[in-house]
């Protein structure tokens, strides 16, 4: 007697029992499995980025270190240049220049997902908060010495 080709199957991954098939078929994360935590490279600095869940829903957070904040003795003007963009970008909604107490300036950024988040949701919303920040990072990229500068 032979087994019919389904039951002689392994058992699906445990990663299968933390996604949920939507309506529209797509997949996303079970709601107990909303904290996702992942790297990635733009605009020459690596970010971090976090997923976690908030009383008004789910929201992804990144960050990058872009570098201490310059001394004067570097440079008067580049450091009021440095300051200058990191005040213009308070400007943006969503994602901004800042500095730290430990004279460190970072790129940080927050947005809202939807309830039922998909990873594609995800990495768009990571690259539009980048996107967001690009412009700053690129003049802080060109006034700052120490940034690494990508090969031409």
């Amino acid at each position: 007697m032979n087994m019919p080709t389904v039951l002689n199957r392994p058992p699906a991954p445990a990663e299968l029992n933390e996604v949920d098939v939507l309506d529209d078929g797509s997949v996303a994360l079970k709601q107990e499995r909303a904290s996702v935590a992942f790297g990635f490279r733009a605009c020459g600095l690596p970010f971090s980025a976090e997923t976690r869940l908030t009383d008004t829903g789910p929201v992804l957070q990144i960050a990058a270190d872009i570098g201490g904040d310059p001394y004067s003795a570097e440079g008067v003007e580049m450091r009021e240049a440095v300051h200058a963009v990191i005040r213009s970008s308070h400007a943006s909604p969503a994602c901004r220049l800042m500095v730290s107490k430990q004279k460190h300036i970072y790129c940080v950024g927050k947005a809202h997902l939807n309830e039922t988040w998909t990873p594609t949701a995800l990495l768009t919303v990571a690259a539009e908060l980048v996107l967001e920040a690009r412009p700053y990072l690129m003049v802080l990229r060109d006034i700052l010495p120490r940034w690494a500068k990508p090969a031409a």
